[in-house]
């Protein structure tokens, strides 16, 4: 009887393995930073990221899809962290996800176009990052912890997206709302936010198409009063090398603009660097190599 038993739960056992769908994948970064506001001497520093991201899935008879995703990450100033869950429902072009999930401003199509260099430096070319309102006020998808455990709910047919949030976390209330619909080689993106912190108020605008080696990008976002639109663009150079660019104005803040440029070594691997002049005069430069996994 015994035997019976356990050759009853290994046969389950191994059945549980066998239908569970568990999927690993991130990246690695090392190489070197610069920022001139650091202290004398110290301008130059290290910069390091390992990511591991974990996702397991699962489908119901009647094609529901069901998921949840972890991140695992370990940086210069991050020693072994481990982030809030995402859990995701999809069924056909509908999906619900609660927990550490990206908002609708952070998920607007083309909004990080022209994030530069290996580190994304600033990321002072996303149109809805306010020098004056301030940065990150918008919900994003959290790699250092719980997130703003948030509620969102996306659909997609054919060439036409709309996606919906909302977070109820420390004192704050954000509901969101993006679409999105493509047509002729291009995309054009709406974005609204609303915000009983009035400073995190949006409403952005994104396009983005091809036009010959160029891949063109342009925003425009009122940061709860605050203009800030730009223009960027992603230039092919042979086969491996791609430069990028991107010039951003802001109300009373100024200009802020970039240049980097990513080099293809194969494999997953490449090499990376760029150089940022915020809108406060600050410089910004990084360089080094990014592998993905």
């Amino acid at each position: 009887m015994k035997k019976v038993l356990f050759a009853t739960t290994a046969l389950i056992a191994t059945a549980s393995v066998a239908a569970a769908d568990v999927s690993f994948g991130g990246y690695g970064r090392f190489g070197a930073d610069y920022n001139s506001s650091r202290a004398a001497g110290a301008e130059i520093g290290q910069t390091s990221r390992f990511r591991l991201n974990i996702t397991g899935t699962t489908e119901t008879d009647n094609g529901l899809s069901f998921s949840a995703a972890i991140r695992i990450e370990d940086s210069e100033t991050l020693v072994g962290q481990v982030n809030g869950a995402r859990f995701t429902v999809a069924a056909g072009g509908l999906s619900v996800s609660v927990g550490n999930a990206a908002g609708a401003i952070d998920a607007q199509a083309g909004a990080y176009a022209q994030s530069l260099g290996l580190t994304g430096l600033g990321y002072h070319n996303v149109v809805a990052n306010s020098a004056v309102k301030g940065f990150w006020g918008f919900d994003g998808y959290s790699g250092k912890g719980n997130g703003r455990e948030a509620v969102t709910v996306s659909y997609s047919a054919g060439d036409f997206g709309v996606m919906a949030s909302f977070s109820d976390t420390a004192g704050e209330q954000r509901s969101a709302l993006n679409a999105s619909y493509s047509f002729s080689g291009w995309k054009v993106s709406l974005g609204y936010q609303d915000s009983n912190n009035n400073a995190n108020d949006k409403i952005t605008m994104t396009v983005g198409g091809n036009v010959g080696i160029a891949d063109l990008a342009f925003a425009v976002a009122d940061n709860n009063g605050t203009l800030k639109y730009g223009i960027g663009a992603d230039f092919s150079v042979g086969a491996a090398t791609t430069v990028s660019a991107f010039v951003n104005t802001e109300d009373t803040a100024g200009e802020a603009y970039g240049l980097g440029v990513s080099h293809d070594l194969g494999g997953g691997a490449s090499i990376k660097g760029g150089v940022v002049q915020t809108a406060a005069g600050t410089t910004l430069a990084d360089l080094g190599l990014h592998f993905n996994f």
